[in-house]
């Protein structure tokens, strides 16, 4: 994830990958070998054959008939039209390849990648928005790219005409997050191919080399804990200098504990402060356990090299470690393993911490009816060569195993958008102090941004008051 005072180093990381995703790719011959990874679950399948999606409800009427298409009754009026979709990815040279070339044969429509930075996504759109530019569809991601900035920039989606929220792909637990007031403004589908949940990954080798019981074992036992991964970095930084014990971002950690600086309640669309949180305190006193301890690093871009090289044990981060043109690029994928992030403790359940990926509507976007038909489409994962998606077959259960699990399971962080909202970079205007205090200042530290943190839950729910306020020019 990039987050606070790591934003530029990320940003620097995420060029790198792209150079090794290039490079490496090609080098070793892909990256899309079907061994065998640990996986989180005794029940996820290990057919080598396919990717095994969770089957989802037909559903009932037109959608339980056996030859029922989306795209039959595409109006004239909207074929022939390009959609243009807004993001700071090529999508010409990931998995969105196939979909996007095969868009227009299936459809009749046209489909545009509409280029922007990825920081200042919302800003970027905002301005070029006002001046009449005006794309078709938006994403939600993580930081400056999430909600709720991108309420300045979305109309409501239930209005639009080819989007039917009764047709059975759509993710009903993550369509409820973007309903504000009356209208539903973000959505995404089950099985999606671009949703965003966070895991622990570890190296293989390093386990298998010296008998070490793996994160996965763990879990498996029902003893994946804070606590307990502690003990596996200890175990790996104690093999010698050249050894760390893993790259842990707290801001990842403490959404599998429901902690984050700002709360935001979807049911009653309102922001809190959560400075007083029992869970937001022990996830910063643990960070700084691990950090003066020396088992974890403090920048993404050197966790990646080193695990690549075999010499960190475990990381905190996102899907895209599991995606074939993602971060571990040029490793050999049959020593990546990973699974869910730790519960807080004993006898508790860790949430997946998770980024809000969704998908939306532009305001005044001019070609919204055909942007609904790109929007199911470019979500629906018939649409794409899942076998080639992912590292490994495996790793693609795994994905679909996290990501499909319902809202209430999972916990977003939007920390960043609401530093935004009042005028600071990202996250590190809250996190900053209880990221390098000692554990014992830790408290001090996160009380010391209580009044930032009002300001910005302030200004967050102004943000949603006014969203409701204006749909009255919707009806």
């Amino acid at each position: 994830m990039i987050r606070s005072k790591h934003f530029v180093v990320r940003m620097l990381a995420a060029v790198m990958m792209l150079c090794l995703t290039l490079c490496l790719f090609v080098g070793c011959g892909g990256s899309t070998a079907d061994t065998s990874s640990d996986v989180g679950s005794a029940d996820i399948s290990s057919d080598q054959g396919s990717v095994q999606v969770p089957s989802q409800e037909q559903g009932s009427g037109i959608y339980s008939e056996d030859d029922y298409d989306p795209y039959a009754k595409i109006p004239e009026s909207s074929k022939g039209v390009t959609v243009r979709y807004a993001t700071w990815i090529d999508h010409t040279a990931t998995e969105g390849a196939k979909p996007l070339g095969s868009f227009h044969k299936d459809t009749g429509i046209n489909v545009e990648l509409y280029l922007v930075p990825q920081n200042g996504y919302v800003n970027t759109l905002m301005t070029k928005m006002a001046s009449g530019d005006i794309p078709d569809v938006y994403v939600t991601s993580e930081d400056n790219q999430s909600f709720p900035l991108t309420l300045q920039i979305g109309a409501p989606i239930d209005l639009v005409s080819t989007v039917d929220l009764n047709d059975p792909i759509w993710d009903r637990s993550m369509l409820e997050t973007g309903k504000i007031g009356n209208h539903y403004y973000l959505l995404n589908t089950l099985n999606s191919p671009w949703s965003g949940s966070n895991l622990v990954y570890y190296n293989k080798s390093i386990f298998e080399e010296n008998g070490f019981k793996t994160p996965a074992d763990y879990y498996a036992e029902g003893n994946w804990t804070w606590n307990t991964m502690k003990k596996v970095m200890k175990e790996i930084d104690a093999l010698g200098d050249d050894y760390i014990g893993g790259y842990i971002d707290p801001e990842i950690l403490g959404g599998s504990a429901g902690a984050s600086f700002i709360n935001y309640n979807y049911k009653s669309n309102t922001f809190s402060s959560m400075v007083n949180s029992r869970e937001l305190l022990s996830t910063y006193q643990f960070y700084a356990d691990l950090r003066t301890e020396g088992l974890t690093t403090t920048t993404l871009i050197e966790s990646i090299q080193k695990f690549c090289n075999g010499r960190l044990g475990i990381m905190t981060t996102g899907v895209y470690g599991l995606k074939a043109t993602g971060h571990f690029v040029g490793m050999d994928q049959s020593k990546i393993g990973y699974t869910y992030l730790p519960a807080l403790e004993d006898g508790t359940k860790g949430l997946t911490s998770s980024i809000h990926r969704m998908y939306g509507i532009c305001a005044k976007a001019p070609n919204a009816d055909a942007a609904g038909y790109f929007i199911r489409y470019w979500l629906d994962y018939k649409n794409y060569d899942l076998e080639s998606t992912f590292i490994s077959i495996d790793a693609g259960n795994f994905y679909y195993e996290l990501i499909n699990q319902g809202a209430e399971n999972k916990y977003f962080n939007f920390d960043f958008a609401c530093a935004n909202l009042i005028g600071h970079d990202n996250s590190y205007a809250f996190t900053r102090g209880a990221r390098t205090s000692p554990s014992a200042g830790t408290k001090t530290a996160i009380d010391s941004v209580s009044n930032l943190v009002d300001d910005a839950v302030k200004k967050a729910n102004a943000l949603v008051e006014t969203t409701i306020k204006n749909q009255s020019e919707y009806k």
